[in-house]
């Protein structure tokens, strides 16, 4: 069995490792997607782009990553981006053309435009619909890390599986494997717990 300091530090880095790279790429995804929103012309130079991004697996740009930045923490991290940041420019803009067309007309009637259109009207009427994006972003990256941190990283969750497996330390990998599992799953709930809370708070 893995000794608990070790495994501890393993989950720590890659805890970290994932919700840098996820926050990150939930941000982008919002601002790109409520810029497509507003400016047609954008959306219509970009979103092909991002379509077809989003449907390659991030791991066909292996070789790209690893000639340009080399391996290590740089190549995890852009790897995780890539399998992350186009799904979530797609799922928000879809959050974003959901908005109630008459809300909208009548709050810009009323003089809401800008920033004071967003903040009092767009966003409460999308922050659950953006918190379950950061959920499913959450675990896809969750498990593309997994993969990540086998790109000449020396600490990590996918790390240590790779080093158990060359080892043939199969007892130590199945424990491992299911931290990552129960991880995951107290993560959801966790965040579906905060999803509840808003809910509650605005009165949904």
């Amino acid at each position: 069995m893995p000794n608990s300091p070790l495994l501890l530090h393993d989950l720590a880095i890659t805890f970290v490792r994932v919700g840098g790279w996820t926050l990150l790429s939930w941000i982008l995804g919002l601002c790109i997607a409520y810029l497509c929103f507003k400016i047609k012309p954008l959306s219509i130079v970009l979103l092909p782009v991002v379509n077809f991004m989003r449907h390659i697996s991030p791991f066909c740009w292996l070789p790209l990553i690893i000639l340009m930045v080399g391996i290590g923490e740089i190549a995890v991290g852009i790897t995780l981006l890539i399998s992350l940041v186009f799904h979530a420019v797609i799922i928000s803009l879809e959050q974003l053309h959901s908005l109630p067309k008459t809300v909208l007309e009548q709050a810009k009637l009323d003089g809401a435009i800008g920033w004071n259109l967003f903040t009092h009207i767009e966003l409460p009427l999308c922050i659950i619909g953006f918190i379950d994006i950061f959920r499913v972003l959450w675990g896809v990256g969750w498990s593309a890390v997994i993969a990540a941190e086998m790109l000449g990283v020396s600490s990590g969750m996918g790390y240590r599986l790779l080093d158990f497996r060359y080892l043939l330390r199969y007892r130590e990998m199945l424990t491992y494997i299911g931290v990552i599992g129960i991880v995951g799953i107290t993560l959801d709930y966790l965040l579906k717990s905060i999803k509840w809370s808003i809910e509650k708070r605005l009165g949904l």
